[in-house]
């Protein structure tokens, strides 16, 4: 059921289940004072956004709270995701958060949605318990300046900032519903007092980043606030566990927080010897209250390592791909867009033949200054179309490679999922001609430097399969491009992902398509998929790669098994890594935060404002 309202959103959102004879029943008010019908044997759930009209900014995060009444005499269990898409529908944000409720108690949870760009968007909160699954969807805004009324008229880079574009390319992705699983999102520190009260829980690793390298000696500091008007009583207990899931520690602390008091605690986690990712599960069990909540450390980051699976012939795979696109006419055709130029810039679309015959095509985007300009290649994220997007003193290069626009359903007649693509054979499978796309974008620039381009200076960015193809591209085209910035990439060693299956986290796509592929198609092995595959493993590239690279890992990334990217950072040659970096988010998902979007425009401005040359010594 979805819920459209013009304008922005007052709504609480709640569910009423119970039990009449086989059928479950499902109550919505929409109003925050609804009242609960009263069941017996019933599950009541309601999610209220903190801010009443639903629209939040810079200076109102995006929070809601859940309130879990069971009044069931089992424990509930379960989870409660969230998905967020933008206007065009796509998937922009998706995370879940852990469930569980013991008998005949309330659970209250107050979580803030790391979400920051600009826009109204539909929220789809998806609850599965023991006794229900439903969805329900509303509205809300974020704005982070107000709109001028003048806006016709004022420069269009007040609204387009550097900022909004890395988000922009980076942050959107159409991944298959239903196959993944994120972090689980971590209860807000301050909210206001609500009548009914609340247990606020923060839990941060005394290491900022989460990454220690000192085994003997892993803190986590803890702060309780206890904001119902009794006193609560009860234990907090964690477990330690490896990336595959398995416990290794795990401790039962008792609790007593005073009626509107605190309570904070300094928790040392067991000792680990070897370099690697673990998991930590705090379950907070207490009078009124139950809530389970998941984080993650890294020990020892620069000594996680995983094996190559590099095939023979895998230099010489690519030199044959190289050559078979070399053999390709690129056919540029550069065509002004007039509707979209503007007295600032002019925007072209340029579409290109790329290997196989395959046409592919980009927006370019060019200030209007007769100077020339350092170049942002932008790569996009699984089955999404990226947009032309202006920057005030840079060029920017937007790709799309094949499966985009018409031309899908050229190759691609039964719309099946991209990563599957004639996947038994790694000389057709569509990621060969996808990589040769990005070498053929990069083609493009050096043959047209007559437009304004500083080729000394190049930068490709992305985020998730964009972040695979950026890395890629820089060590299929030499040293061509200047340097790169990568958000939480997949694919870097799917054999790795495929033995981190028993984490529950990492049981979703990419490597849940190819289980499924396996078994589905009998006598196709997963060994077989996992050894056509190494021709495209990321990590497999990384040694190649001779220009500067600013890295970002999510250490509860669903999708990119954060020891996986570790791993493959450590493969860069050691000349690489003299001149990258590396950034950790210790609670994150597939996402990364703001403050490291503000570092990507200071690394930006160092690589690319001042020229750098013979990058590749």
């Amino acid at each position: 059921m979805m819920l459209k309202l013009k304008g922005l959103i007052k709504i609480a959102i709640l569910f009423i289940i119970g039990s009449i004879g086989s059928t479950n029943l499902l109550a919505i008010h929409n109003s925050h004072k609804a009242n609960a019908l009263v069941v017996k044997d019933s599950l009541e759930i309601r999610i209220l956004p903190l801010k009443k009209d639903g629209a939040f900014g810079k200076k109102n995060p995006v929070k809601y709270k859940a309130t879990i009444r069971n009044r069931y005499k089992v424990e509930q269990e379960g989870s409660l995701e969230y998905i967020i898409r933008n206007e065009a529908n796509l998937v922009v944000m998706r995370n879940m958060l852990d469930l569980k409720v013991a008998a005949g108690k309330t659970l209250e949870s107050s979580f803030e949605i790391p979400f920051t760009k600009d826009g109204v968007y539909t929220i789809v909160f998806v609850v599965n318990m023991n006794n229900f699954n439903g969805e329900l969807a509303s509205i809300f805004s974020y704005r982070n300046t107000e709109q001028p009324s003048n806006a016709a008229k004022t420069n269009p880079y007040e609204y387009t900032s550097t900022i909004e574009n890395l988000n922009a390319i980076s942050s959107a992705e159409d991944i298959p519903q239903n196959m993944d699983h994120a972090e689980p999102v971590q209860p807000a520190e301050e909210e206001e007092v609500h009548e009914e009260g609340e247990i606020i829980l923060s839990v941060k690793p005394k290491n900022a980043d989460g990454v220690f390298t000192d085994g003997n000696n892993i803190t986590y500091l803890v702060a309780l606030q206890n904001k119902y008007k009794t006193k609560q009583e009860g234990t907090l207990n964690y477990f330690l566990k490896t990336d595959k899931g398995e416990i290794i520690g795990e401790k039962s602390i008792p609790i007593k927080i005073s009626k509107m008091g605190e309570l904070r605690l300094k928790i040392k986690i067991p000792p680990v010897t070897e370099a690697g990712v673990y998991g930590i599960t705090v379950a907070l069990n207490l009078t009124t209250y139950d809530d389970t909540t998941k984080y993650a450390f890294a020990y020892n980051i620069n000594q996680i390592k995983t094996a190559f699976h590099v095939p023979s012939d895998f230099e010489n795979f690519w030199e044959r791909a190289k050559a078979d696109l070399a053999a390709i006419p690129p056919d540029y055709k550069i065509i002004l867009d007039e509707k979209k130029t503007t007295k600032f810039h002019k925007i072209y679309k340029v579409e290109m033949t790329s290997l196989e015959g395959v046409k592919i095509f980009g927006w370019l985007t060019i200030p209007r200054l007769p100077k020339k300009f350092p170049v942002i290649v932008g790569l996009q994220g699984y089955r999404v179309e990226l947009d032309p997007l202006v920057y005030d003193s840079y060029v920017g290069f937007n790709l799309n490679t094949r499966g985009i626009e018409k031309n899908w359903k050229s190759f691609n007649p039964e719309n099946i999922q991209p990563l599957l693509i004639n996947i038994e054979d790694p000389e057709k499978f569509v990621y060969r001609g996808i990589y040769m796309d990005c070498v053929r974008a990069i083609d493009f620039l050096y043959s047209h430097a007559d437009m304004g381009f500083d080729l000394d200076r190049v930068l490709v960015f992305g985020g998730s399969q964009g972040a695979a193809l950026s890395l890629v591209t820089a060590a299929l085209t030499g040293n061509r491009i200047n340097t790169l910035i990568v958000d939480n990439a997949i694919f870097c060693d799917f054999h790795e992902s495929y033995n981190l299956l028993s984490n529950e986290l990492y049981n979703n796509f990419p490597i849940k398509h190819l289980v499924d592929y396996a078994n589905e198609n009998p006598p196709i092995t997963i060994k077989n998929l996992l050894d056509n595959l190494s021709y495209y493993e990321v990590q497999n590239f990384m040694p190649m790669i001779n220009c500067s690279v600013l890295y970002a890992v999510s250490l509860l990334d669903p999708l990119a098994p954060a020891a996986t990217v570790f791993a493959a950072y450590n493969k860069l040659r050691a000349s690489t890594k003299e001149k990258s970096e590396i950034y950790v988010a210790p609670n994150l998902g597939h996402e990364v935060t703001m403050d490291h979007r503000y570092y990507q425009l200071i690394w930006m401005s160092e690589k690319l404002v001042r020229k750098r040359r013979n990058i590749g010594k």
